[in-house]
Order: structure tokens, then sequence, then C-alpha cells
């Protein structure tokens, strides 16, 4: 008896060794690929370099444009006003 349990864990110990070396054939050939993949992080990371700058850009774009917009916001009261002031002694401005 003491013989078949040797031979059942030789077996397992086979396997388990079987399954490893698959593993580690796995590794080995998705090597190649290491480089190529490698290319595609570097290319990505340019690319996503370039969008951080442009999205940056477009932001302090946005803030201006915001700053704008409050300045014309401020002088369409005095605007009003003035025109409301013409208006009132019927003074005409020409087009």
């Amino acid at each position: 008896m003491n013989a078949e349990r040797y031979m059942v864990h030789l077996l397992e110990l086979a396997v388990t060794f079987i399954e490893r070396l698959e593993d580690h054939l796995e590794i080995i050939r998705n090597v190649p690929h290491l480089d190529e993949n490698l290319k595609k992080m570097s290319t990505a990371l340019a690319e996503m370099d370039i969008l951080v700058a442009e999205t940056a850009e477009l932001a302090e774009n946005i803030l201006k444009w915001r700053e704008q917009q409050k300045e014309i916001s401020s002088c369409i009261p005095r605007v009003l006003a003035e025109e409301n002031f013409l208006h009132k002694y019927d003074v005409t401005v020409p087009p």
C-alpha cells in the first residue's frame, strides 16, 4: 500500500509540474510581445500627455471666456440705463 500512496503522490507532483511548466511556457511565449506592448504603452502615454495639454488649454480658454462673459454682463445694465436715459429725453441714436 505504501507504493500506491507514493505513486499517487508522484502523479500529483507530475501534474503540478506540468501545470507550472505550462504557465511558464505561456509567460515565455508572451515575452516577444513585451517589446510591442511597451511601444504601445509609450505611444498611449504620449497621446495622454497631448490630451492633458489640450485639456489644460481648453480649461484656460473656458476661464477666459467666463471672465469675458462677466465683463459683458456687467456692461448690460449700464447700456440699458443709458438707453433708458436717452429714450426718456427722446434722443435717438443713429444706427
